[in-house]
């Protein structure tokens, strides 16, 4: 399949997607919808489950460049608390991203785990967490050293998760509260009382950009090359 019939493809999967949710589509309906055959989709992803885990990658990494162009801009965002802040608005304000990661987590686990893809970018994922954590210990940004305290990713993202799927606690309250309240959560319960000044988060940024950098690369290469314009 050519790269821009895969990523058609791929936008047809992400559409029916937010719009009738993972179990009512069909590879019929995602064909039908991108204008190619059934076959030519099985020719490159061989179940629908494949397929839905690149959607979750490409997703994925779309949201992973908006996190790295915001560092670009001001290295005030490689704190863990603007990180996941900003983390949070970008995906509750991309409809793709939202139905993935508030939707079903057996579905969302299922998609990392039990794909080829989706195992593939998990172990860079898994790999790249730690040193992430202890970059940021490394450079003053987090209170607890993740070398003595191994639960603390999992409080990282038991603490995050619990605002991604707390819409019914939420009382109304719009999506930049919402993150501004992750952000002070994790600003209290993860970071020191004293923050480095702004010239050693410019240090940190520099490191933090191109680890994450190499993660967003590797994940590209599980996918089709992005088509050239007006293809």
């Amino acid at each position: 399949m050519s790269d821009a019939r895969a990523h058609r493809v791929l936008d047809a999967a992400g559409e029916l997607l937010v719009a009738h949710g993972y179990r009512r589509v069909t590879i019929a309906d995602v064909a039908e919808r991108a204008g190619v055959g059934k076959g030519t989709v099985y020719l490159h992803w061989p179940s629908k489950l494949e397929l839905f885990g690149a959607v979750l990658v490409r997703e994925g990494l779309a949201v992973g460049e908006e996190h790295l162009a915001a560092l670009r801009a001001d290295p005030e965002h490689v704190t863990l608390h603007r990180t996941l802040a900003d983390s949070f608005l970008v995906i509750m304000r991309r409809p793709l991203a939202r139905a993935l990661y508030t939707g079903d987590a057996a579905l969302l686990g299922a998609l990392a785990s039990d794909t080829k893809i989706g195992r593939a970018v998990a172990v860079g994922a898994s790999a790249h967490q730690p040193r992430h954590l202890e970059l940021l210990y490394r450079h003053g940004l987090l209170a607890d050293d993740p070398a003595e305290d191994p639960t603390l990713y999992y409080r990282l993202a038991a603490t995050s998760l619990g605002f991604f799927l707390g819409d019914d606690l939420a009382g109304g309250a719009e999506l930049t509260e919402r993150a501004a309240a992750l952000g002070l959560v994790v600003r209290r319960a993860f970071e020191p009382a004293r923050l480095p000044p702004r010239d050693a988060l410019a240090v940190a940024a520099r490191e933090v950009e191109a680890q994450y950098s190499g993660l967003l690369a590797e994940m590209g290469c599980s996918l089709p090359d992005a088509p050239e314009e007006g293809s």
